[in-house]
């Protein structure tokens, strides 16, 4: 997908270290609480910035030469990882030179540039400061551009305005588990090109570490704190595996799949199936944007058997031109061999409640189905026919399409189903899956109908 530059390479070949930039969060530090408004909690989180590259990265207050700090909440409960709310972004200011990562900062950076190896904090304090807080539509997270000055730049408002807004019902809760999240967009890691640097040492985009987590205590009142290692270069998503069964106590069976972007940013695909002991299965799937601009717009899951009891989480947005985002839930849809769920495209709603950079959505439901390998689908929302998978579980241990009756006996009464669905361009009827009711699938059924059940 991404390909090193020639003059990177000739430099690699040649035993010369390319000069590369690279941000990460290398530590989520303290949590501000700000109490309730209504039936929501807000929260500021503290993140320290370290260079892990060879070059300078530009800090420049009052230009849009600075990089922008996101964090977020997660909550780990009932074997499932929910996203609870973003913040408007940070947009920094100055860098100051310390050592925080171990890298060995040396001499060169100055307040408006963060030297190599370098670290530079910012506490919940600045990170929850209104005034220098902007709208998440405003960021390209990918390619690190961003409208500058910002639309609400020197605005401030009540305890919650801007901050990360959690619905209050959810947190505290002594059951679960909480984590945040900081991710820092840079364009410095981006070249001339439009493609991200790539870390010499990995191979990959530089771009793709630049979200970190770390576990969160929250206390009866609501007040919060971080605690343990942060998980440096991780997304949060991976808060699912590595937790899964308490803390620092990994869950195996979780699995989370990297789902690249051709030439743009990084997804993650997250899945969880439990056996529910009754001969059900409940499969949870999870699906974060980490940078991709193209945002994801549908998610498909191929299914066999019965189904029932779905389940979608989202984050709401909030203030100034982020408030017009909708927050619409996806709807699922059955078709006769796959289950999708889809925000309103793009080109008919520039605000659809797609899932955006930083941003993680919950698909879920209970199927008799056992699971077996299959693919799950992601449509990118801006560019619908760029339609990406991860191998991950799916239901697929019974098989039986044309029984529409759900009775195991493929007979006349199933004919007569599909007639019924197909004259009235019910999904069920729809056995190609591609959203036209025509001949195909009746031929679809018919070879379905044909083969038997097992």
């Amino acid at each position: 997908m991404f390909r090193i530059s020639a003059i990177a390479a000739l430099a690699a070949s040649c035993g010369v270290a390319a000069a590369v930039p690279d941000v990460i969060c290398g530590s989520l530090d303290d949590v501000n609480h700000y109490g309730v408004v209504g039936d929501v909690r807000a929260y500021a989180v503290g993140t320290t910035a370290c260079n892990a590259g060879t070059v300078n990265l530009d800090w420049v207050d009052g230009t849009p030469r600075h990089p922008v700090i996101s964090c977020t909440i997660y909550k780990l409960d009932d074997g499932r990882l929910t996203q609870l709310g973003v913040t408007f972004v940070k947009h920094s200011f100055a860098s100051l030179q310390g050592n925080a990562c171990g890298f060995g900062c040396g001499s060169g950076g100055t307040f408006s540039a963060l030297g190599p190896g370098c670290s530079d904090p910012y506490g919940a304090g600045l990170n929850g400061g209104q005034t220098g807080l902007g709208p998440r539509s405003e960021i390209n997270a990918f390619n690190g551009q961003f409208v500058y000055p910002f639309t609400t730049i020197n605005q401030s408002g009540n305890s919650i305005f801007k901050r990360i807004q959690v619905p209050a019902a959810e947190m505290p809760d002594t059951g679960a588990q909480f984590f945040v999240e900081g991710q820092y967009v840079i364009k410095d890691e981006i070249q001339a090109n439009g493609t991200p640097y790539i870390d010499p040492d990995t191979g990959r985009p530089v771009n793709w570490n630049n979200a970190s987590y770390e576990r969160m205590n929250v206390q009866s009142s609501g007040s919060a704190g971080t605690t343990g290692a942060t998980f440096r270069e991780r997304a949060a998503i991976y808060a699912w595996q590595d937790h899964g069964n308490g803390p620092n106590n990994p869950d195996n069976s979780v699995e989370v799949v990297e789902v690249p972007v051709p030439d743009e940013g990084l997804l993650h695909v997250a899945c969880k199936v439990t056996d529910l002991g009754d001969g059900t299965y409940r499969y949870d799937y999870a699906v974060h944007n980490q940078n991709s601009d193209l945002n994801v717009g549908s998610f498909s899951v191929p299914a066999a058997g019965s189904i029932s009891d779905y389940f979608f989480s989202d984050v709401d947005y909030h203030d100034g031109p982020d408030e017009n985002i909708s927050g619409a839930d996806w709807v699922p849809v059955e078709g006769a061999n796959s289950i999708s769920w889809a925000c309103e495209p793009f080109i008919g709603n520039t605000n659809a409640n797609a899932i955006r950079w930083g941003t993680m959505y919950n698909f879920s439901f209970v199927s008799d189905a056992a699971p077996v390998d299959g693919e799950v689908t992601v449509g990118m929302w801006k560019a619908p026919a760029v339609q990406l998978t991860a191998n991950v579980q799916v239901p697929g241990g019974v098989s039986c399409p044309a029984d529409l009756t759900g009775d195991n006996v493929l007979d006349f009464f199933d004919v007569s189903a599909f007639l019924n669905a197909f004259n009235a361009q019910d999904p069920i009827a729809d056995f190609d899956d591609n959203g036209v009711f025509d001949f195909f699938d009746v031929s679809a059924f018919l070879n379905a109908f044909n083969a038997g059940c097992p």
